[in-house]
């Protein structure tokens, strides 16, 4: 991946956040959302400082979605479904509240909001209490690592397990 400076203040290059990351792969990680939208909320990032998919190159592309479909295979076969979102915001404008490259993978079940599509109207409206949002209830520690945990031993009987440090 082309070099980009962690930038300070961003959640998402502190070193901290490696905690968080149950598979890397080609420069990317996917890492465990501390305030899920639905349960299985995952998203996945670049390593390096990256605001925007249009700073990626070709094959920089290729490597984040063919992370983001392998993170994908994990989730949902530790959330046992096989429905979901993804979601990529880019600016504010968009409902984007990190800046830094991010795609959100959301596994769904039936049922699971009142309206199947009710996902959608809260994207488009940019609603800052259901996609990226920090005004979310963030997960507790120890539920984090329980959740990282069992993602990190679906992707290693998947033969998709990396360093996560």
């Amino acid at each position: 991946m082309s070099e980009s400076l962690p930038r300070a203040g961003c959640p998402f290059c502190h070193p901290a956040i490696r905690e968080a990351v149950f598979f890397k792969s080609g420069g990317f990680m996917a890492i465990y959302n501390i305030a899920p939208v639905l349960p299985g909320h995952v998203l996945v990032v670049p390593e390096a400082h990256k605001t925007s998919l249009m700073e990626l190159k070709e094959e920089e592309i290729l490597a984040f979605f063919m992370t983001a479909r392998q993170a994908t295979l994990i989730v949902l076969n530790a959330f046992h479904t096989d429905a979901f979102d993804w979601s990529v915001q880019e600016k504010p404008e968009a409902g984007q509240s990190i800046e830094h490259l991010h795609l959100h993978i959301v596994p769904r079940r039936r049922k699971d909001l009142p309206e199947a599509g009710d996902w959608y109207p809260a994207v488009h409206k940019n609603d800052g209490e259901v996609i990226d949002s920090m005004k979310r209830r963030k997960l507790a520690s120890d539920d984090m690592k329980i959740i990282i945990g069992k993602l990190r031993q679906v992707a290693h009987a998947a033969g998709r397990e990396t360093n996560f440090t």
